[in-house]
C-alpha cells in the first residue's frame, strides 16, 4: 500500500529545489564570458527581482519547517494528501527510552556494513521513531498489541520505518511497525505491503515489498488487528498491510507447506486500510 506522506514533505523537494536554481542564478551574476577577443567580456546580469528573491526565501524557510517535521505524524493544513510509492526499511535492536508525552521512542538501531573488500563492521545508531496513536505495536510471539507504556526496554525489538528521515542527529523518521519481545532463537514476525497476491485452490501466493513470497492456506489464522471483523485470506489484495508469523519448520522454500514460495505464513494479522 502506498505511504502515506504529508504533502508539505513535496513541498520541502521544491522549495530545495528552488535553491539549487537560485544558487546557479547567483552564480553567474557577475560572471565574465570570454569570446573570441580576449578584450571583450560581457557580464551576465541577474534579472531576479527583489519580489522573486523575498517569495524564494519565503520558500527556503517553509522547507526548513518541513524537514523538522517529517515522520511526526501530524496531519496536513487541508491541503491535498501526496503518496509516494516508499517500501518501509526494517531495523533490529533495543529501546533506549519512551517518550510518552510526544509519542516517540528512541531507539538504538544494530547497523551493520560490509565494505567492498568484504569486510564486516557493525555500530549502534540512535534513532528517534515518531509514532501515531494508530502505529501498531505488537508482541513477537502472541501477536496482540502492546501499550506503549507497557513495553519491556530489556526486549529485542524490530521496527519498520519509513525510508524518508530527517537530517537532524540523532535522525528522526515515522515508525510503521514494532515488534517487540523477539525472542533471541526465533524469527520474528514479518510486516508485509503485497504487492502481488495470486489465488490458489488452496490458499494464496502474497509477495511482500521486498520481492519476498509467502504462502498461506486453510490452516493459516487470519485475524483483524484491534477489531471484531471477521476477515479470511479473501481479503488480502495488492495493497493490504499485515504482519505474519513464520511457521519455524516450513519456513523454506520446497516444504511441504511453502511449496514453491519462499515460506509459509501460519498466522497474519491485518490492518485495515
Amino acid at each position: 500500500m502506498k505511504k502515506k506522506i504529508n504533502s508539505v514533505i513535496m513541498f520541502a523537494m521544491a522549495a530545495v529545489l528552488s535553491v539549487s536554481l537560485l544558487a546557479g542564478c547567483s552564480g553567474s551574476t557577475g560572471s565574465a564570458i570570454g569570446g573570441t577577443d580576449a578584450a571583450t567580456d560581457i557580464v551576465i546580469e541577474s534579472q531576479e527581482t527583489e519580489a522573486e528573491t523575498s517569495e524564494k526565501s519565503a520558500q527556503i524557510e517553509e522547507s526548513e519547517v518541513a524537514i523538522e517535521r517529517l515522520g511526526d505524524g501530524t496531519e496536513d493544513d487541508g491541503e491535498e494528501d501526496v503518496y509516494i510509492e516508499m517500501n518501509p526499511v526494517a531495523k533490529w535492536g533495543a529501546i533506549a527510552s519512551v517518550d510518552e508525552e510526544n509519542n516517540r521512542i528512541h531507539f538504538n538501531s544494530n547497523e551493520y556494513f560490509v565494505d567492498e573488500e568484504g569486510n564486516y563492521s557493525d555500530t549502534v545508531q540512535e534513532i528517534v521513531l515518531n509514532l501515531t496513536d494508530s502505529t501498531p505495536i505488537l508482541d513477537a510471539e502472541t501477536l496482540m498489541p502492546v501499550q506503549l507504556s507497557d513495553i519491556d526496554m530489556t526486549s529485542n525489538v524490530y521496527v519498520w520505518v519509513s525510508q524518508a528521515m530527517t537530517m537532524s542527529l540523532p535522525p528522526q523518521t515515522a515508525a510503521q511497525v514494532i515488534i517487540v519481545n523477539v525472542p533471541e532463537d526465533a524469527s520474528a514476525p514479518m510486516y508485509v505491503v503485497a504487492k502481488e497476491v495470486e489465488k490458489t485452490d488452496d490458499g494464496v501466493i502474497i509477495t511482500d515489498q521486498d520481492g519476498v513470497k509467502w504462502r498461506a492456506d486453510a490452516d493459516t489464522q487470519v485475524s483483524p488487528y484491534l477489531t471484531r471483523n471477521i476477515v479470511t485470506l479473501d481479503d488480502i489484495e495488492v495493497g493490504s498491510r499485515f504482519v505474519l508469523s513464520q511457521d519455524q519448520e516450513e519456513s523454506t522454500s520446497g516444504s511441504e507447506k511453502a511449496g514453491e514460495a519462499d515460506g509459509y505464513a501460519s498466522r497474519i494479522v491485518l490492518f485495515a486500510d
